[in-house]
């Protein structure tokens, strides 16, 4: 499949590329008169030079020494053929004196050949933060442990984050380097980001990391074609950048429901029309689907030497013996045999009913008609593997890069079910005028599991049969915001509210997060490259449900400890995590100041 799609993606670039080519000599050759009309004439006479964004004529010599040369040839001093031929040795002595390119500063710093066959341009972003939390005292007991849990160590045990009541700290959240521009010609664009931040609850220092490296064809402006690491067009708060935001940050729904439930980024191909161009938008796009810097060789399933045999270790099988398992082996193998053909699909279609909404989320360019738009999207992300169905922690020595990844995004119910397919469906709304802005998104994912039946928890020491079962299957999840913004001074001062509802199980109820936002931003120059934004959000966590490997009270062994809660023989140590499941409250203020330059 991959190979088939490889070969199809290559074909396809290739007649785009030539075609592009072909394009472009069609109108260099349409140009030629042209140009050799504005040699000739800026030869005689001078040439038009953009200056400070505007076109000025400029005369070819100083225009003292062309009127003393006119006057000696109304005098007889020199003839009309000397004065032709000062003025064009004139002109080409200018020409060759100047650069070959032009560098200049406007919002970024630029460099362009004088043929335009080149333009880099260079961007920084930083995002400064400070955070001041106030948490229930659940948070101190419990934490949680089954949406955001921490994968540790090289086999992922989970461990819940609990803190006190108040926390305090500042945090470089975001800074960014951009190298963009074109190559050969407008239409064939190239875009480079370079990131180096902090996640406001990281433990660790930041690292500096590549975000998007993606080339881009415009040629064609029903199918232009971007191909690289970059977000994926799939959901309208995603594809919107954190510099044209009306909050601190995206609701905690929004990262949640990516394409791939992974990241927000992926690594593949995007075929698309112009949306300057055309009312009706649509996107479709092909990708690795396990998020930024990664493919599917990522996450495999950790093997006994024995061909068929699942992972164990020397403490334990897990799995009931086999007349090819008859014993617990090593994880020696590395099983790529079941996911690696697996891509991820992705496609959006969008309606611009009024105007041009965009992405970014306020009316900070003051609309003097009214901009509305409406788009939806679907995803189809299979074979995950979110870690063997077993709550013996430390089972598998898999894709903990996967699983990490699901973890802090919001994802963590999802955990320790085997193998599963997302299918995300997204509907999405906004509205913008003089000001006023209203936006809306729902999402619904069906996570297909692999493995039938109910998720095995435990199994006699040694290896054996299943003698403990989940309460219950994974179900669904679901969810939506709504949010809304206005310009109390336009373009200046706004001020925004938003509400996100999140279902992470269909299937279990006390579980919903809910989360409210009211945000006051004040803009000095009238964009968002300069901002300072005033972000309240209180968020309710419910705890219900079940999470494989944290959920109390964990099964026992059985036998004379049948009655023991937490068997110290159970194989991963039994740790029940949510022992105190309840509601977690958090209140929290945010200060941010952001710079675009």
């Amino acid at each position: 499949m991959s190979v088939f799609v490889g070969r199809a993606s290559c074909i396809a670039h290739r007649g785009v590329r030539r075609l592009g080519i072909y394009v472009v000599m069609a109108i260099g050759l349409l140009c030629v008169p042209w140009c050799l009309s504005e040699e000739l004439f800026a030869a005689e006479t001078g040439r038009l030079v953009e200056k400070d964004g505007k076109y000025v004529f400029v005369e070819s010599m100083d225009p003292a020494t062309k009127l003393l040369l006119e006057r000696a040839v109304k005098q007889g001093t020199i003839t009309q053929e000397e004065y032709d031929a000062v003025v064009r040795e004139s002109q080409e002595r200018a020409y060759l004196l100047q650069p070959s390119f032009k560098a200049w500063y406007d919002r970024g710093f630029n460099f362009s050949m004088n043929d335009n066959a080149f333009l880099l341009k260079i961007r920084g972003r930083l995002q400064t933060r400070f955070t001041q939390r106030y948490r229930i005292d659940a948070y101190r007991n419990s934490g949680d442990s089954k949406n955001y849990p921490e994968l540790l160590g090289v086999f992922g045990d989970y461990r819940a984050t609990r803190s006190i009541d108040e926390a305090s700290s500042f945090n470089l959240r975001t800074a960014r380097l951009f190298f963009m521009g074109h190559l050969f010609n407008p239409d064939f664009r190239y875009n480079f980001q370079i990131a180096g931040e902090t996640a406001e609850n990281a433990q660790a220092p930041g690292a500096v990391t590549l975000l998007d490296a993606y080339i881009m064809s415009s040629h064609i402006n029903w199918l232009n074609v971007q191909v690289g690491q970059f977000k994926v067009y799939f959901d309208r708060s995603q594809i919107n950048s954190t510099a044209a935001m009306q909050f601190a940050g995206r609701a905690l729904v929004m990262d949640a429901f990516t394409a791939n439930g992974i990241n927000r980024r992926d690594v593949g191909i995007t075929i698309m029309n112009d949306e300057e161009v055309y009312p009706i938008n649509y996107y479709f796009g092909v990708f690795n689907g396990v998020g930024p810097l990664v493919n599917r060789f990522a996450q495999f399933s950790s093997e006994e030497p024995t061909v068929g045999c699942s992972g164990g270790q020397t403490s334990g099988q897990p799995f009931p013996t086999t007349a090819n398992c008859p014993a617990s082996q090593r994880n020696l193998n590395g099983n790529f045999r079941s996911n690696v053909n697996q891509m991820m699909y992705a496609a959006r279609l969008q309606a611009n009913i009024m105007g041009r909404a965009g992405y970014g989320e306020g009316d900070i360019a003051y609309s003097e008609t009214p901009q509305m738009v409406v788009g939806g999207g679907y995803a189809y992300n299979p074979a995950i593997n979110t870690s063997t169905d077993n709550a013996f922690l430390g089972l598998d020595l898999a894709n903990l890069t996967v699983r990490r990844a699901l973890a802090v995004n919001g994802n963590g119910r999802i955990l320790g079910q085997g193998v599963v397919d997302f299918s995300t469906w997204t509907l999405d709304y906004a509205l913008k005028y003089r000001g006023f802005s209203l936006q809306a998104e729902y999402w619904f994912k069906n996570v297909t599991r692999h493995n039938k039946g109910l998720p095995c928890l435990q199994t006699t020491g040694g290896g054996g049969p299943c003698t403990a079962f989940a309460p219950g299957q994974l179900g669904n999840s679901t969810g939506w915001y709504v949010q809304s913004g206005y310009y109390l001074i336009p373009r200046k001062v706004e001020v925004a509210a938003r509400y996100a509802w999140w279902d992470p199980d269909t299937n279990s109820g006390g579980d919903l997060i809910k989360e409210t936002d009211v945000s006051l931003n004040w803009y000095p120059f009238g964009t968002y490259d300069y901002s300072i934004m005033l972000t309240y959000s209180n968020i309710a966590m419910g705890q219900g449900g079940y999470a494989i490997g944290r959920s109390s009270p964990l099964p026992s062994t059985g036998g004379s400890q049948s009655t023991v809660p937490c068997p110290a023989t159970f194989p991963s140590g039994c740790v029940p995590l949510d022992a105190h499941a309840g509601t977690l409250i958090e209140n929290m203020i945010r200060v941010q100041f952001q710079v675009f330059f």
